[in-house]
C-alpha cells in the first residue's frame, strides 16, 4: 500500500488509537492479520500490522475478526489506504479522519458506530455529512453527544432523522440551539421529544416553527414549558394543536398570549378548556371573542366565570338557542347573558 504525505510514525498513531478501543483488548489476540479472509498478511509500510489493530487498518482477523467493525470504510487522508470505521468511534479515529466523513459513508454506518460518539467526537462530525443522518442513527447518540453539536449541525439535520430524538436529548440541549431549528424539523421532530423540552427552550423556537407544530406535539409540552410562549409564537399555534392542550395546563398559558387569541383558535378550544381558565384569564380574553364562541364552550363555566365573560358575548346568542340548549346551559350563565 502507498502512503503519500503520512509519516510511518502517523500511521503507527493510527493504529496505536485504535488497538483497544476496537477489539476491545490488547494485541495478545491469536490470529492473523490478513489483506482478506485466506489472503495474504498485511503489512503497512512494509511493518506487520498487529492483530488488535487488523481490523482498523482494513483487513481482517483469522478466524475471530467479526463484529469489530460496521458497515462503511474511510480513506486515510493522504494516502491510499481505505479503513472500515470502527464499531465505537471513541478514540479511534483522529480528528482528520472523523472529519473526512461524508455524508455517502454517514449514511452505511450502522447505528451501533454512533452510540459510541461522544462530545468531542461529535463536533468534528461535518454539516455536510450530518444531512445524510437517519433516524435509528441519531436515536443511538448520547444526549451529550447531541448537546455537543453547534447550531451549523444542527441546521444540517435531516428533518427525518429527528422523528427518532428521545426526551433525554432534548433536555441536554442549551437553549441557544433552539432557534436553529428550520419549520420543516420542527414538524418532524418526535413527539417524545417536547416532553422534555423546558420553557427556556420552547421560548427561542421560532414562531414560524411553532406554526407547523402537530396536536401530538402540543400535548406532550409541560405547563412550565408553555408559560414560556410570546404572543408572537401563539398567534401560530393552528387551532387544531391549541385543541389538544389538556384543560390542566391551560391555566399555564400567559395572559398576555390568551389576549392575542384569534376566532379561529378560540373556536377549536373545547368546553374542558374554556371551563380550566382562570377568572383573570377569561379577563384578559379579546373582546372578539363572542363572534367565536358557541353554546357548547359555554356549558362548563360557573357562575363567576359566566358573569366575567357576559361583557365580551353576544346578546344574539340566547336567540339561537334551543330550548335543549337553554336547558342544559347553567342559570347563572343565562343570567349574565340576559344582562
Amino acid at each position: 500500500m502507498k502512503a503519500s504525505s503520512f509519516s510511518r510514525l502517523a500511521i503507527s498513531g493510527i493504529l496505536a488509537a485504535s488497538t483497544v478501543a476496537v477489539m476491545g483488548s490488547s494485541s495478545s489476540v491469536g490470529a492473523a492479520c490478513l489483506t482478506a479472509q485466506g489472503g495474504t498478511p498485511l503489512t503497512i509500510l512494509g511493518q506487520l500490522v498487529p492483530d488488535a489493530a487488523c481490523v482498523a487498518a482494513g483487513g481482517y482477523l483469522v478466524p475471530s475478526g467479526s463484529g469489530a467493525t460496521v458497515p462503511g470504510s474511510l480513506t486515510i487522508p493522504g494516502t491510499s489506504i481505505t479503513i472500515p470505521v470502527p464499531a465505537n468511534l471513541v478514540a479511534t479515529l483522529p480528528s482528520k479522519i472523523t472529519s473526512s466523513i461524508n455524508a455517502d459513508t454517514l449514511k452505511t454506518l450502522a447505528p451501533a458506530a454512533f452510540a459510541g460518539i461522544d462530545k468531542t467526537e461529535v463536533k468534528k462530525l461535518l454539516p455536510d455529512a450530518l444531512k445524510s443522518l437517519d433516524p435509528s442513527q441519531l436515536s443511538q447518540m448520547t444526549p451529550s453527544a447531541l448537546a455537543a453539536m453547534s447550531p451549523n449541525q444542527i441546521k444540517a439535520l435531516a428533518p427525518a432523522s429527528l422523528t427518532a430524538m428521545t426526551s433525554d436529548q432534548m433536555k441536554r440541549l442549551s437553549a441557544s440551539v433552539m432557534s436553529s431549528f428550520s419549520a420543516s424539523q420542527i414538524d418532524q421532530l418526535a413527539s417524545t421529544a417536547f416532553a422534555g423540552m423546558s420553557s427556556g427552550q420552547l421560548a427561542k423556537l421560532k414562531p414560524s416553527a411553532i406554526g407547523v407544530m402537530s396536536p401530538e406535539q402540543f400535548d406532550a409540552l409541560s405547563g412550565k414549558a408553555l408559560k414560556a410562549l410570546s404572543a408572537g409564537q401563539f398567534s401560530k399555534i393552528l387551532p387544531d394543536a391549541l385543541a389538544a392542550i389538556d384543560p390542566s395546563k391551560i391555566t399555564s398559558l400567559s395572559t398576555t398570549v390568551l389576549a392575542k387569541l384569534k376566532d379561529t383558535q378560540v373556536a377549536g378550544m373545547t368546553p374542558d378548556q374554556i371551563a380550566a381558565l382562570s377568572t383573570k384569564q377569561l379577563r384578559s380574553l379579546p373582546s372578539s371573542i363572542g363572534d367565536a364562541l358557541t353554546v357548547d364552550q359555554l356549558d362548563g363555566l360557573t357562575g363567576g366565570e359566566a358573569r366575567v365573560l357576559a361583557p365580551k358575548l353576544k346578546r344574539a346568542i340566547l336567540a339561537n338557542l334551543t330550548p335543549e340548549q337553554e336547558a342544559l346551559l347553567p342559570a347563572e350563565v343565562l343570567s349574565a347573558l340576559k344582562k
